[in-house]
Order: C-alpha cells, then sequence, then structure tokens
C-alpha cells in the first residue's frame, strides 16, 4: 500500500491553553493508537507507519508543542512535565480510555513518563530508541542556531544535503519524505517548522525511577548505529523495566522508522498483536 493511500484529516483540540493540533487516519470505534513523534519532527512523520495500522486501529498522531502545526511557547515551557501533561490533557480531550501509545525519541521518553504514571490507561507501549536519561549539551545545540533562528535553504535538496551526513541510513526517498513533512516555504527558501527553541531548551527529566515502576507491556527499540541509544544502556533498560522487551534493527540510525521502515512495521505490529488486549492488572499480576 502507497503512503499517499490514506490521507489523514487536520484537527486541533484546546488543552492547557494552547491549540494542540494532531492527525487523525480514521477508523473510529477501533482500538486507539496514539503515535508521539521526536524533537524537530512532527505528527506527519508518521505517514508511511500510520497508514498501515488503519485497517486495525484508530491512529492519531499529535503534534507536541513547539512543533509542526502547534503552538510555539517560551522556552521554560519545553520541559518533560508540560510535554506529558499536553499528552495528558490531548487524550483525556479525545475521551480516550485505553490505547496503545507509540512514541519516538523525545516522543518516547514522553512515552515512557505517560506510561509510568498513567498504567490504567496504556494497553501497551512502544519506545522507539531514546534512554529514560539524556545528558544534552545546551552550548552545542544553540550552536546549530545562529541568532536562535533556522537556516534557510534554498530547496529540499539542499535540506536533503544538510542531512545525509546525519541520516546516512536514510533511504532517498524517505529523505525526501522527511523534507517534505518537516520544512515550510518562508522568504528566500524553505525553513524547519518548529521551534528553535525546542531543540535549544528541551529539557528532559532522568526518567529512570519512573521507568522501572512501568507495568504495562513495552517495547523498547534501538537502532543499531544510533548515536542516542547504545547497546549497554538498552540492555540495562531490558533488564530494569520488568515487562520490557527489546529489539535493536541493526541496520538502521535513530530513525528506524524511517531506515527500516518495513521491519519497524513488521516488529512492532507482533508486538502490539500481542499485548494490545489485556486489562491493565494483567501486569499487575504477572509482576506480583
Amino acid at each position: 500500500m502507497a503512503a499517499s493511500e490514506v490521507q489523514p484529516t487536520h484537527h486541533t483540540v484546546a488543552v492547557r491553553g494552547l491549540a494542540l493540533h494532531y492527525l487523525d487516519w480514521g477508523n473510529p470505534g477501533a482500538p486507539p493508537l496514539v503515535l508521539i513523534h521526536g524533537l524537530s519532527s512532527s505528527a506527519a512523520a508518521w505517514q508511511r507507519v500510520a497508514q498501515h495500522f488503519v485497517p486495525d486501529f484508530h491512529v492519531i498522531a499529535l503534534d507536541q508543542r513547539g512543533h509542526g502545526d502547534s503552538p510555539w511557547v517560551a522556552p521554560e515551557g519545553y520541559d518533560t512535565d508540560s510535554y506529558v501533561a499536553d499528552l495528558e490533557g490531548f487524550v483525556d480531550a479525545l475521551g480516550l480510555e485505553r490505547f496503545v501509545l507509540v512514541g519516538h525519541s523525545m516522543g518516547g521518553h514522553h512515552t515512557l513518563a505517560y506510561s509510568a504514571r498513567h498504567p490504567e490507561r496504556v494497553r501497551c507501549a512502544v519506545v522507539n530508541d531514546i534512554p529514560p536519561a539524556l545528558d544534552r549539551n545546551e552550548e552545542a545545540t544553540t550552536e546549530r542556531f545562529p541568532g536562535g533562528r533556522h537556516p534557510v535553504f534554498a530547496s529540499i535538496e539542499a535540506w536533503m544535503d544538510a542531512e545525509r551526513p546525519t541520516q546516512p541510513f536514510t533511504p532517498e526517498a524517505i529523505l525526501r519524505f522527511s523534507a517534505e513533512t518537516r520544512l515550510k516555504a518562508v522568504e528566500g527558501g524553505l525553513t524547519p517548522r518548529y521551534d528553535p527553541n525546542a531543540s535549544i531548551h528541551w529539557r528532559p527529566l532522568d526518567l529512570w525511577h519512573e521507568a522501572r515502576t512501568i507495568t504495562r507491556p513495552v517495547l523498547l527499540l534501538r537502532g543499531g548505529r544510533s548515536s542516542v541509544l547504545d547497546a549497554a544502556t538498552l540492555q540495562r533498560m531490558d533488564m530494569e523495566i520488568e515487562p520490557a522487551r527489546s529489539i535493536t534493527l541493526e541496520k538502521s540510525g535513530h530513525n528506524t522508522f524511517f531506515d527500516m521502515e518495513a521491519e519497524f512495521i513488521h516488529v512492532v505490529s507482533d508486538f502490539i498483536a500481542a499485548h494490545a488486549t489485556g486489562a491493565p492488572e494483567d501486569a499487575e499480576a504477572t509482576r506480583a
């Protein structure tokens, strides 16, 4: 099935004073599946994945604050608790009682926190290529945004040329797709759609303690060539988060659902099929 065959509808919902934007691929009445993108990305990045799950799930993807078509906020508003509170308000506003939660990178970090705090809502979770705690170098990040602004690219090809060194395992067609979802037209060319402050000032909590309290099934994914999550940390996560299982997609970098799309969909589909049913108390009984 081509990625263009199933297109989402665009919506906004008022959450904590913000008009958060989200995409809905339809199939209401089916079990909900909520997708959370990574830092500098947007809900649209999930298009190629979402269309595979629409036959069986009501697929929804949120633009997190400062990303996509959701509002930008003050620099101090890009912290774990604010992002997770947005997710809490979002699923409440949509009336999602229980759902599958899938998060990539920063979205995976927030998925860990939400799953720990709300086991009664999460059927199962997938966390893609992110550790529970990160050491962020704000000074180095700031250097990527001279004057606190994004660079302007003359064309999609210029952006792709700049991205290839950091995404060497992403197929050309998917890198172009990524450009189309991440860039917007401005005077002089194209520029990324997200707030630079979301990258500069993202303040992730150390979630190791909370992650150890997760009781719902969680799949931990890692790209074998990732510079974000190393093999030793993944093994530690697998050992210390009792219901967790882990898989490494060896020929992928950080963006596993881009670099090894078919394999990502296969392992996530199998995991969800095995764990998306069953009551939250099942995991508690397993831990007892």
